[in-house]
């Protein structure tokens, strides 16, 4: 197999056909899922629920007592606990008939299977021992997985990121691939990302209210940043870095030595691998040494995707945006994928809000690949909104009418007969130009074009929730129909979808 375009071929070989699901969507083994959480044996533990922002422990349901004036420098451990609940902790527990029962996260999840782990790194703090340590979202603590101070080696392996050197906190989110896998099989690794973006989503969001600027890091040497967490790399890999400076870094791009995203060495991936680790390998950056050679200019650019469609039809998306002043932790505690609409609209004026804070109020949206991802916008029930496919285009606040019409029919088709999408008000489609992107960030192109997209989703999860509308994301649809829909050619990949409209009934994750 080509290692070179991995990427494209995994692609294809993962999309959904109505004629194929009956093999593509093989019978569960209940008996062979895998755990939702990690297990350390250690004596080495840190209770972070004391500071969590309840009445009560949500694990033990029994009252938090308050703590006490917190002295810790350069952070507390109520901002870390704070900080890893609102990111990914379980901020509601499913109670099932026959006795079982499902933890729901902060960050929603393909399938509640929760593929993603954090793990934090930790220096110079009064409170913590230097240290990578794993989060234990079970029950809201922290394990000592290595003691020491491992920012030499960590910036190393980042390629020297500005961010690293001064923050004294680091989040690394790791796929635990199984999980996913045991139900969604090769086409796992889509939802993995999408996933793992859903949770970047939400630590960019809520950082600043703990005091810390975010730098999220997607190029760092898999294997050497592997081997520091002790992962099993068939089982388990690094998919980001954020760094967590409490004060901003100047990064000036034009400076930034970028890797060589050269495909992983053909030895390393066994023919015996799923197709799904081959990717991954795949899309591993090799080399600490190598830095990329000079390359042509790709046709896309963040210019002149916003040129798109320019002559077409043009609605400028005006409003007031989403008053935060709050903070966005209570809408993150909020929040749960809806599982039906009731077929209402909306109006044009909400749409503007929450594409304005799932785009533009943050100028790192997308964060690893802002120059390929693109968003369509399928209106079926937007008040002063003609019905039909629009492209949005972020920077002028801009969407762009491609050919009006009635497609309630074919988004329930394409979103696998789900009447989710049926009823939607809209349906929010980000695609790429793979190729085009890959150009630049090799096989790693996948990766940072479906975090991007989770990044976003969870942004408009967010914003849809703060007002009031049902929000849930959609990685199982029939992809060349939906390309077909917005009359674009298959080298433009399908990356998520996003239904929004009036919730129907209680929401559920």
């Amino acid at each position: 197999m080509d290692q070179k375009q991995i990427a494209a071929i995994y692609h294809q070989e993962t999309k959904y056909y109505e004629t194929k699901m009956a093999e593509q969507q093989k019978p569960l083994k209940w008996d062979a899922q895998p755990a939702p959480f990690k297990s350390y044996h250690t004596e080495k533990k840190i209770d972070l629920a004391p500071y969590l922002p309840l009445r009560t422990n949500p694990f033990t349901g029994k009252p938090i007592e308050p703590v006490p004036e917190e002295n810790g420098y350069p952070f507390t451990l109520g901002s870390l606990s704070r900080l890893l609940y609102f990111t990914n902790g379980v901020t509601g527990i499913l109670q099932y008939p026959n006795g079982e029962s499902l933890a729901m996260r902060a960050a929603p999840t393909a399938g509640g299977l929760y593929p993603v782990e954090l793990y934090v790194a930790v220096r110079n703090n009064s409170v913590l021992e230097d240290g990578i340590y794993n989060f234990q979202a079970n029950d809201h603590s922290l394990v000592l997985v290595w003691e020491g101070d491992f920012w030499t080696e960590l910036g190393k392996y980042c390629f020297d990121h500005e961010a690293i050197e001064p923050a004294n906190l680091l989040l690394i989110s790791t796929a635990v691939f199984q999980r996913s896998a045991w139900r969604y099989h090769e086409r796992a690794y889509r939802r993995i990302l999408l996933d793992a973006g859903h949770v970047l989503g939400n630590l960019v969001a809520y950082a600043p209210e703990e005091g810390f600027f975010s730098y999220p890091i997607g190029e760092f040497v898999d294997h050497l940043l592997n081997r520091l967490l002790f992962l099993e790399e068939d089982l388990e890999a690094i998919l980001s870095v954020v760094a967590l400076p409490q004060n901003p870094v100047h990064i000036d791009p034009s400076q930034k030595k970028i890797p060589q995203h050269q495909s992983a060495k053909t030895e390393e991936n066994s023919a015996m691998d799923p197709l799904l680790l081959q990717l991954h390998k795949g899309s591993s950056i090799q080399d600490l040494n190598t830095e990329a050679p000079e390359q042509n200019p790709t046709p896309d650019s963040e210019e002149t995707l916003e040129q798109k469609y320019h002559l077409k039809e043009t609605t400028l998306l005006t409003g007031e945006p989403i008053d935060w002043a709050g903070g966005v932790g209570q809408t993150i505690l909020l929040r749960r994928s809806t599982r039906a609409f009731t077929g209402e609209s909306f109006s044009r004026e909400e749409l503007a809000a929450l594409l304005e804070y799932s785009y533009v109020a943050t100028s790192r949206s997308p964060l690893f690949a802002p120059s390929y991802l693109e968003t369509y916008i399928l209106v079926q029930h937007i008040d002063g909104l003609e019905k039909g496919v629009y492209y949005y285009a972020p920077l002028n606040r801009e969407l762009r009418l491609i050919y009006a019409g009635d497609f309630e029919t074919q988004s329930w088709h394409f979103c696998l007969g789900q009447e989710l999408a049926r009823d939607a008000a809209a349906l929010v489609i980000h695609t790429a130009h793979l190729e085009n992107a890959m150009t630049q960030y090799g096989n790693r192109a996948y990766r940072y074009l479906h975090i991007d997209a989770g990044h976003i989703g969870e942004r408009i999860n967010l914003a849809a929730i703060k007002l009031g509308l049902g929000v849930s994301g959609i990685g199982g649809f029939y992809d060349d129909e939906v390309n077909a829909l917005l009359g674009l050619p298959l080298e433009q990949i399908i990356v998520y979808i996003t239904t929004l409209g009036q919730p129907h009934g209680l929401r559920r994750s």
